[in-house]
């Protein structure tokens, strides 16, 4: 029975690794890429690039 029990704690810190690494990502992206973001360049530019 302690096997079942040390698989399922390991299970646990496995599960809440993951989850605290995807919020250092989400923080990453959301203070430092700063989504949303827009460029400052005329929509006719956008829409039509120069090659």
């Amino acid at each position: 029975m302690s096997t079942g029990s040390q698989a399922r704690s390991r299970m646990y810190i496995f599960v809440a690794a993951l989850f605290v690494l995807g919020l250092m990502l989400v923080g990453y992206y959301t203070f430092f890429q700063t989504p949303g973001e827009i460029n400052d360049a005329p929509a006719s530019e956008v829409v039509n690039p120069k090659s």
